[in-house]
């Protein structure tokens, strides 16, 4: 009970850590982010800051969720409001964290891969958050996403057959989204999200990269429905795809083998 709280509490405090590099990245890639900073540029920026003024926060301003609660949603120095995404992607980290705990536990498993693990779901929130606020998959996590994929593929992997399985999963994956990309010249999907396919292929394998696929698509067109019936979106609009992606890729990966077990036993098999 004190582990999974302790790991609840980890994962709170890289919710906020995912928050920031947001923040960080879409400055670096010039996006817009709040404007007001842009003219109070300050000069430490490996601390944490307010977003409008650019004053220095303090350490009790700056607790995962609890700050945010207490200061009602807006900042101490200037009173403006807070995005609602903060403690949002923060208290999602912190349950990320717990359910991966409860998966598999620290003790049955290599702690370094176990480790590993943890920071797939730091860099796969991290792409989910841009993703939906910039429509943008960034290069630098995905590669990273990839590079830990080989790693856990090349040692975990028991058998030449699997590895190989593994591979071509990969390659499938993303050869068939950059058809769809081809063919939508970008519109219908992104070139980010044919990369983070090969991270999705290498990582899951066949079959389970197809049930993450099949969950992408079928909770993408679902959203996308919703969103035309409120009239938040038109069939022209675009809507980012990797969030969709990352959503299948954790239940293929935390539920796969129990949807397998399943369909399994509905066919017979």
């Amino acid at each position: 009970m004190l582990i999974g709280i302790i790991i609840f509490v980890l994962g709170l405090c890289f919710g906020s850590f995912v928050n920031m590099l947001v923040y960080r990245t879409a400055e670096r890639y010039e996006l817009k982010v709040c404007q007001v900073y842009k003219v109070h540029q300050v000069k430490n920026k490996s601390r944490s800051f307010c977003d409008y003024c650019g004053r220095q926060l303090k350490w009790y301003e700056n607790i995962p969720v609890f700050s945010w609660l207490i200061l009602k949603g807006r900042t101490k120095c200037c009173h403006k409001k807070l995005p609602l995404s903060y403690p949002i992607v923060e208290m999602l980290m912190g349950i990320l964290f717990l359910i991966y705990y409860f998966k598999f536990n620290i003790f049955e498993n290599n702690i370094l891969f176990w480790i590993l693990g943890l920071i797939i779901i730091v860099l796969l929130m991290f792409s989910t958050v841009f993703d939906l606020k910039y429509m943008i998959l960034p290069d630098f996590s995905t590669v990273i996403l990839i590079i830990l994929a080989v790693i856990f593929l090349f040692v975990e992997t028991p058998c030449v057959a699997s590895l190989q399985d593994n591979i071509l999963s990969a390659l499938v994956a993303s050869g068939f989204l950059l058809i769809l990309n081809l063919i939508t010249k970008g519109n219908g999907m992104g070139m980010g999200d044919v990369k983070l396919a090969v991270f999705m292929g290498l990582f899951l394998g066949y079959p389970k990269t197809i049930i993450a696929f099949y969950v992408a698509f079928i909770v993408g067109a679902i959203w996308g429905l919703i969103l035309m019936i409120f009239k938040k979106a038109t069939k022209k609009s675009q809507v980012p795809f990797g969030p969709f992606m990352i959503l299948g890729f954790f239940v293929a990966w935390w539920f796969g083998n129990l949807i397998l077990k399943f369909v399994s036993i509905k066919l017979g098999l």
